[in-house]
C-alpha cells in the first residue's frame, strides 16, 4: 500500500513537472511583427542626407540626397521601432523632424532641430 501511494503520487507530479518545463512556441509580443512607417520631413529647402533605421530587426543605413520629406514602411519586430536622420538646411530657422507611424496614427514625434545642420531622431517604447 505504501507503494502503491508513492508511486501514484510520482505519476501525478511528473505531468505537472513536465509541463510546466514546456517551450512556449507561441510569439511573444516582443516578436510580433508590426507595420511601422518611418516618416523624416523638414522644412523647405532642407537637404535629408542620412538616415538610419531599423526593417524587421536589421538596421539600415541610406545615405544620399533625399530631399525634404522620406518615408518608408517596413515590418519590425524589435521591441523598439526606431529612426534617426542627419540633414542641412538653408537657414537658421531650418526644422527637421521624425515621426513613427502605426495603423496610420503617429505614435511618436521628435522636437524639431532646428539651424543649418539637422539631426533628429525617435523611438517608440
Amino acid at each position: 500500500m505504501k507503494n502503491f501511494k508513492l508511486l501514484s503520487l510520482i505519476l501525478l507530479v511528473l505531468p505537472i513537472f513536465f509541463s510546466s518545463c514546456s517551450k512556449d512556441d507561441g510569439p511573444s509580443d516582443d516578436q510580433v511583427e508590426r507595420k511601422v512607417q518611418y516618416k523624416i520631413i523638414g522644412s523647405a529647402g532642407v537637404n535629408i542626407t542620412t538616415i538610419v533605421y531599423y526593417d524587421g530587426d536589421t538596421p539600415v543605413s541610406k545615405t544620399g540626397s533625399f530631399g525634404s520629406e522620406w518615408t518608408s514602411e517596413v515590418g519590425v519586430s524589435t521591441k523598439t521601432p526606431m529612426a534617426s536622420a542627419n540633414g542641412t538646411g538653408p537657414d537658421d530657422g531650418s526644422t527637421l523632424k521624425a515621426q513613427i507611424i502605426i495603423d496610420g496614427k503617429v505614435v511618436k514625434e521628435s522636437a524639431p532641430s532646428t539651424g543649418k545642420i539637422l539631426q533628429t531622431n525617435v523611438s517608440y517604447f
